[in-house]
């Protein structure tokens, strides 16, 4: 027991650090973003790698997102989702970008995908992430935007930006097995637009 104190009051302090620093560089204090790059940089710089796969592709992306995260910081809610997924999401978003965008010239193949696996939370992967790594951003905006308001804010809430199904419900007023359905309903719909990109779903 004593363990599992000691645990959770270190991830919480973690969280309470990384929170301070992202408050700070919202008011652009430049110390803050070069603390928060020497805390997190390594961690999230291997979480790019394993998606783009090249050192010098994840190192890009590694200043990419904290460039991002120097610019959307005043937008970081932390009753929404925790600093850690807050920062992997931006990281997470921008190596599957740039993974598509090397990979869109290549002949594009199916990713066939369990309904286990249609319905996971992202962690270091997802489903969403996977289908983006082989598709173009274009296609995967057009098949977004084909989802309903609800279902479509639901998945770039969870694929894009990392929350939890109970993050989820909570920013949009509803439940968490409500949240599931529409995560489900529109990762289907989303495997079959991008396989066969049709107009509307």
């Amino acid at each position: 027991m004593l363990n599992l104190m000691t645990l959770v009051g270190y991830m919480e302090s973690r969280d309470d650090e990384l929170i301070a620093l992202i408050a700070r560089c919202a008011i652009r204090d430049q110390a803050a973003l070069k603390q928060l790059f020497e805390r997190m940089g390594p961690y999230l710089n291997g979480l790019a790698l394993r998606i783009v796969r090249n050192e010098d592709a994840s190192n890009d992306v590694l200043q990419e997102a904290f460039l991002q995260i120097w610019q959307n910081a005043g937008s970081y809610r932390p009753h929404l989702a925790k600093p850690l997924t807050w920062l992997a999401s931006i990281v997470r978003y921008r190596a599957l970008d740039r993974y598509a965008q090397e990979k869109s010239h290549h002949a594009k193949y199916q990713h066939n995908l369990s309904d286990e696996e249609l319905e996971a939370i992202p962690g270091d992967a997802c489903p969403v992430s996977d289908l983006t790594a082989t598709q173009t951003r274009r296609e995967l905006t057009d098949c977004l935007a084909s989802l309903s308001a609800v279902i479509k804010q639901s998945v770039e809430l969870a694929y894009l930006q990392g929350f939890s199904r109970d993050e989820i419900a909570s920013a949009m007023n509803t439940n968490a097995s409500t949240v599931k359905s529409w995560l489900h309903r529109g990762a289907q719909r989303l495997k079959v637009c991008l396989q066969s990109n049709p107009a509307t779903i």
